[in-house]
């Protein structure tokens, strides 16, 4: 039993090293072994410390409920041991759901996972299985990049997606709140918040407000935005160094947010933007 434990969280660590897998392949090599397939009490798994989904479509959960009643679980959900009992690793939708339709006990299987592959086996799961919305994936590889001393370039490899993407994607926690808030509810879509991300920081909620108030598809959002934002572009172009553009866009990747370095003759200052407290409290701890 020692051997086989000490195989399969092996071949779990190997599984999310490597390049995403859909989530379903993934839990199949986990569960291929119907003999660890055990019965828990719901009430005794706890959702998933480091789950990026922070928002459950209830039509959906009440779907699942339903199913789940007619035809049973048809695939066990994957948890780890914790003081007391257990935490999801992969399945929180079926646990929540399996609640839902009454049932006491759920199936399960138990493997031994880190911290690290704890949130990125989440991760994954969910931005392949049912997406995340845009900001909370973005923090989602923001807690990845902050808490495990990840780059970008190690994110996109465990999620499976180009560099460039998760880079465009944490891009997003730069804007303000109030648009972020939007984002997520989806009253504006990426398109137009790749649009205000063009736009100088001063005139966003001016910018994003028009959008709002007069219906603006992507395509108008983006010519609004272009007649912003051109001119400035073109300045911080003509006058920032290179070099102290590449510096900006490495402390970008370490502190996962905008960053700013202002630099004249021989001296100059850092300016690192947050956006709530929380954001601070996380960006003091990188600097500890």
């Amino acid at each position: 039993m020692t051997n086989k434990k000490r195989v399969l969280g092996k071949g779990l660590s190997a599984i999310i090293s490597e390049s995403a897998k859909p989530v379903e392949k993934m839990e199949s090599i986990i569960t291929s072994d119907a003999s660890r397939i055990v019965e828990l009490d719901v009430h005794a798994i706890s959702p998933n410390p480091d789950q990026p989904r922070t928002h459950f479509n209830e039509t959906e959960l009440a779907e699942l409920a339903e199913s789940i009643k007619s035809v049973g679980l048809l695939q066990p959900i994957i948890v780890r041991k914790s003081s007391g009992g257990y935490f999801v690793i992969a399945g929180e939708r079926r646990l929540r759901a399996t609640k839902l339709a009454g049932f006491p006990r759920i199936k399960a299987i138990i493997v031994d996972a880190g911290e690290q592959e704890n949130l990125t086996y989440a991760l994954i799961e969910n931005i392949q299985r049912t997406n995340l919305d845009p900001i909370e994936e973005a923090k989602a590889y923001r807690m990845l990049i902050s808490r495990f001393k990840l780059k970008q370039q190690d994110v996109a490899d465990k999620v499976g997606k180009d560099r460039a993407t998760v880079a465009n994607t944490l891009r997003l926690l730069t804007l303000p709140e109030t648009i972020q808030q939007a984002i997520s509810d989806g009253r504006i879509s990426s398109g137009h918040a790749k649009a205000l991300l063009s736009v100088p920081e001063n005139r966003q909620l001016e910018v994003f407000g028009e959008i709002i108030k007069k219906g603006l598809s992507v395509r108008e959002a983006e010519t609004i935005a272009s007649s912003y934002s051109e001119e400035g572009k073109q300045k911080k172009r003509n006058e920032k160094n290179p070099h102290i553009r590449k510096m900006e866009e490495m402390l970008v990747s370490i502190f996962g947010t905008k960053v700013e370095i202002k630099h004249s003759g021989q001296r100059g200052k850092i300016e690192i933007n947050y956006y709530s407290l929380e954001d601070f409290e996380r960006i003091i701890e990188l600097l500890k």
